[in-house]
């Protein structure tokens, strides 16, 4: 029988590394929700000192090989997440943003509030009601004197259904995450849409990458399978065509149906 593995004592430095790393293997042997919810706490617990060193921000990690880890474009964010499955094939997960500005590294843990969910498209975020998702790339932007970025992410939401996400994140003048969501996409056809989910079918693929060189975001079209079935989200997916987003001033429009082949 595979048993859950309770470690108990941890090293806080760099020799600590490979017991946190067990802490990652430990949690896939967990037969319960109860005791992975219990050990991706102890884990959260041991990141964040981990993250209290300065010198983390430049560290590759290389050792935490289920720790994702990603830079913005201009080396002043890194984002820190993962995630491990529950029972009814939803996903929890765990993270962190580090932020540094004049040499002073600023860390702020993502706090899950609850279940994992779909956030809504309208509206802020605090660091303490997090949707939960691993973002792959995150990059800055540049509206008049103000600076935000926009991370791109991934969730497994439940056994139906997967959202990839285009958040945008500020942060406050102490370094601190000030907010997720900002009010940037133009003639989308939704309603103030303060980030932008893409909801689709578990077993689908969707493209969602960003284009530095000629600033734009692009994604793939999603339509359901059949007209019956509008606005029921398992049943989307890519029909081939490609829509996104162009940067202009410092806020985003939308454009559908571009021709990305050379994307």
């Amino acid at each position: 029988m595979v048993v859950c593995l309770w470690t108990s004592l941890f090293s806080l430095n760099a020799e600590g590394y490979e017991q946190i790393q067990a802490l990652f293997d430990s949690i896939k042997e967990c037969r319960s929700d109860s005791q992975k919810i219990e050990m991706n706490a102890r884990l959260t617990q041991k990141i964040s000192a981990l993250l209290e060193d300065p010198s983390s921000f430049d560290n590759p990690f290389d050792q935490l090989y289920n720790l994702g880890k990603i830079y913005s474009d201009d080396k002043v964010v890194r984002i820190y997440t993962w995630s491990f499955p529950l029972e009814d094939k939803s996903y929890q997960y765990g993270g962190f943003i580090q932020y540094r500005q004049k040499g002073v590294v600023t860390t702020t843990p993502l706090q899950m509030a609850g279940e994992p969910i779909v956030p809504a498209e309208n509206g802020k975020i605090d660091s303490k009601h997090w949707y939960g998702a691993l973002y792959y790339k995150v990059f800055k932007v540049k509206k008049k004197r103000e600076i935000y970025y926009i991370a791109l992410g991934w969730s497994g939401y439940n056994a139906a259904t997967d959202f990839k996400i285009i958040e945008p994140i500020q942060f406050a003048k102490n370094g601190k995450l000030q907010n997720m969501g900002k009010m940037v996409f133009k003639e989308t056809g939704r309603k103030t849409p303060f980030r932008i989910i893409l909801e689709y079918n578990s077993d689908g693929k969707v493209a969602l990458d960003y284009d530095s060189q000629k600033g734009k975001i692009l994604f793939d079209h999603l339509s359901p399978i059949d007209p019956i079935y509008t606005g029921i989200r398992s049943y989307y997916g890519p029909d081939f065509t490609y829509d996104a987003f162009i940067l202009k001033k410092g806020d985003w429009y939308f454009t559908e149906n571009i021709d990305a082949r050379n994307r």
